[in-house]
């Protein structure tokens, strides 16, 4: 096929002239073309975009940026989700975890090549520049295949290039506490710490969901809690599973609750601080620490002391996965069966009955 443009010299500079007066002056990169060479070899590479249809003139321009450069689209696509966490869509915490991928891993890597170039071997390029534990692996991976899997689907690109076989997580082993370690840190709790963890170690709930609570919530007839909502940070949202779940009002919170002052307004916060507002995101891990340090227990989350701990609890005693997923609210049983492993009084059969304490008085005795 005859070329579809021409190389020229003009002054020293070299130049590309394509149909309808379109002047060409550097490459792809941004470079000036430094020898008629360069300039050829651009002009066939914008030749092979035409037949393919994915000439776009505004990535040969250096003032300007081509809307379907990588930089651009990522920024209009962290945007969107912005826009998706305000319709309750999105979690803040994870538009977080997305604005890092995108600016500290994803446009320094793909910068502004154009999304239709983007093949298999640039995204293994990109993944084996990673070092990561295998778990921040799979979230930088599958957040960079949502971005193109949003592109695909806007038809921006025709196809999603293939990307790397998924990294293999690792099953993570899960921390908990039993009753009597949970004991033993409460022990060293103030008061008004006491009274907030321990909502959350007997009903399951999460950091947010405890934060959000509100006096409204708690039904003292019918010895019920619902569980509607949950702080991200400071919005206060739907759950993360999206669900409300009514909770069995644990008996001994009850009394505490019931000790205390009786708050009238139904909108008011159940942990709040003198001003009567919510405590913050990061006091009752703070209180938990503390007392954790003070009870000498080896070092465990407040997530894992309190929700994983009542799930791993109530495996060990027999719970049904199903109880313990609706108790959770998990909208997914498969979250729930990671506590299955904990529960070892089905175990109990197989191991030996006879008492070995008689060996050792046996032995002891010379016989």
């Amino acid at each position: 096929m005859p070329a579809l443009g021409k190389v020229y010299q003009n002054r020293g500079r070299w130049f590309i002239r394509l149909p309808g007066g379109i002047q060409i002056y550097c490459d792809k990169q941004h470079r000036s073309f430094y020898s008629k060479q360069h300039a050829s070899w651009t002009l066939a590479q914008i030749q092979g975009e035409i037949e393919n249809g994915t000439f776009d003139v505004e990535f040969y321009q250096k003032t300007k940026k081509s809307l379907n450069s990588f930089e651009v689209y990522a920024e209009e696509w962290l945007r969107n989700c912005e826009r998706r966490v305000k319709r309750g869509e999105l979690s803040p915490t994870y538009l977080v975890s997305l604005r890092g991928y995108v600016n500290n891993l994803f446009v320094p890597h793909f910068g502004n090549m154009n999304l239709v170039d983007i093949r298999g071997r640039h995204l293994k390029r990109f993944y084996m520049s990673l070092d990561y534990a295998p778990k921040t692996l799979w979230n930088v991976m599958t957040a960079l295949h949502k971005l193109f899997s949003d592109a695909f689907s806007e038809e921006i690109i025709p196809l999603i290039p293939k990307f790397p076989a998924p990294v293999s997580i690792p099953e993570p082993s899960w921390q908990w506490c039993d009753e009597e370690q949970q004991d033993l840190i409460f022990q060293h709790l103030k008061p008004e710490a006491l009274f907030m963890i321990l909502f959350a170690a007997t009903h399951g709930t999460r950091p947010g969901e405890t934060r959000a609570l509100r006096h409204g919530d708690i039904d003292l007839r019918n010895d019920t809690v619902t569980i509607q909502r949950a702080f991200a940070y400071n919005d206060l949202r739907p759950t993360k599973s999206k669900r409300i779940r009514i909770l069995p009002l644990d008996q001994s919170w009850k009394e505490l609750y019931l000790s205390r002052p009786r708050c009238l307004n139904p909108e008011g916060f159940v942990f709040s601080n003198s001003k009567g507002q919510a405590h913050g995101r990061e006091w009752q891990r703070c209180q938990w620490n503390a007392a954790r340090t003070k009870a000498e227990i080896a070092h465990i989350t407040l997530y894992s002391g309190t929700r994983h701990s009542i799930a791993s609890q109530a495996a060990n005693r027999g719970a049904s996965i199903q109880a313990i997923s609706a108790f959770l609210g998990h909208s997914d049983l498969e979250l729930t069966k990671r506590y299955a492993h904990l529960a070892t009084s089905a175990l109990r059969p197989v191991q030996r009955k006879a008492p070995v304490c008689n060996l050792y008085a046996i032995k002891k005795s010379g016989n």
